[in-house]
This record gives structure tokens, sequence and C-alpha cells, in this order.
């Protein structure tokens, strides 16, 4: 499965600091010098660009407030359906949960922003949210964006689950022709109702994605997946014992 790859070279990142290379992201914390928050139009746009250039599956995820940026990794999958010329497009990432966030110290996070989360090397004692940012695509037109949250704790609430539509939106895209995946690629920037939860009013996102024939998560399945269970075989299925 995707998610069993994307936890794995998760987990040799973090041992080994095996990170693709293709590019290094910015500075994960910048700050704003004026001391304010600029004010844009924001407007929904969602266009073909053929100046693109294809990136790798794995990329950085910007977070930012206007004033702080930080960057994590993410896994981008995607799932054609070429009789409507539909894509859904989903990048997976993964934070502390908010517990870890409140007491780790700044530098800390610095440090561990390829990952975000600090206990992933142990399998059977996983601490984390994890976020599914899912665009469905159809023809020239966005159907729907989402940002789906699980965590292993119930801080959403009073449970581990939390649903975002998003309305807020530009995209750029390679083609409009969804019948191979491998020919799709682009960028995004988004606008979130509330924050996505890294550090405060992070609401603004932007990132690349590259399409594969991959996995993608339907709401449902995130919502009842049981994020212990799924490490504990990890640890078992591959052998690993990092404890």
């Amino acid at each position: 499965m995707n998610r069993i790859l994307f936890i794995f070279i998760l987990v040799l990142n973090l041992i080994f600091g095996c990170i693709p290379k293709k590019e290094k992201p910015e500075s994960n914390i910048t700050v704003n010098k004026e001391g304010y928050t600029k004010t844009e139009q924001f407007q929904n746009s969602f266009k073909i660009d053929t100046s693109l250039i294809k990136k790798i599956t794995f990329d950085f995820i910007k977070i930012s407030n206007s004033k702080k940026t930080d960057s994590i990794l993410s896994i981008c999958n995607c799932k054609k359906y070429k009789k409507n010329n539909i894509i859904k497009i989903q990048l997976e990432t993964a934070i502390p949960t908010q517990k870890e966030l409140d007491t780790m110290s700044e530098n800390f996070k610095k440090r561990n922003r390829i990952l975000q989360t600090r206990d992933l090397g142990y399998l059977t004692k996983i601490n984390g949210q994890f976020k599914f940012l899912t665009i469905v695509l159809k023809d020239s037109l966005v159907k729907s964006i989402d940002l789906y949250s699980k965590s292993t704790e119930k801080e959403y609430n009073g449970i581990d689950f939390d649903s975002l539509s998003i309305e807020k939106y530009k995209i750029t895209i390679s083609k409009f022709d969804y019948s191979i995946a491998s020919d799709i690629y682009g960028d995004f920037e988004l606008r979130l109702k509330k924050e996505f939860g890294l550090f405060e009013n992070d609401t603004i996102l932007k990132g690349k994605f590259a399409c594969n024939n991959g996995e993608v998560s339907e709401k449902k399945e995130i919502k009842n997946w049981n994020i212990k269970k799924s490490f504990k075989n990890l640890n078992i299925n591959t052998g690993l014992n990092l404890e």
C-alpha cells in the first residue's frame, strides 16, 4: 500500500537522513520584517501552464500565516476516472499532536521540519496528526478541495478526526486531460477557513504535486483509520525493530 510506503520512507528519512535532494526547501521560519500581515485580493483561479516543470512525488508543503513560514514533507497520490475525465489528487503529510507542539521548543521544531512527528521511529508508539489534502478536478473545473485530519489523540473537539472544505484556491496544472495520471502535475495555493495546526493562524498552504497511479484514501477510510494498529503491523511486516 502506498500509505505503508509513505510511512516506511519517512521512517528511513528520520533515522538515516535520506531525504530526496532534488530541491532544498526555503528556510523553514521566515518573518515579515514590516511586522504586519499584508492584505491581498485572493481570487480563485484554475488554469493550464505549459511552462510548468514536473517535480517528484515527494515534495514540501509550505505553511504560513503571512509572518512565519514552515515546510513539511508530503507525498502525492492520484486516482483517475478516465471515462469521466476526473482525477483525485491527494497529498499526505504529518505533524506532531497539539500536546507535543505545545511543549516543543522552537529550535526543536526547526530541526524537525522534514517530518514534524517526533515518535515516528517508534512504530509501536506513534504520536501525531496525519493530514490528507484532497483535490478533485473534472475537465477545467475544481469539483472540491478538502483537508482531512486524523490524529492519534482526540484533539479536534474531543474526536480524532476533522474535515475542512476549502473555498479559496489558486491551482495551475499541466493539462486538463486526466487520462494519463503521470502527465498531471502542477502547483497550488490555498486559504484555509481555520488553522492547519502547526502554529498560530497558519491558514496559507502552498505546494506542488506530481501524479502517479497510487492509492487515494477516501474520507470514510481516513476517519476509521486505526493509526497505532497500522504502525504496529508495519513493524511486524517489515521486520523493523527501532526501539
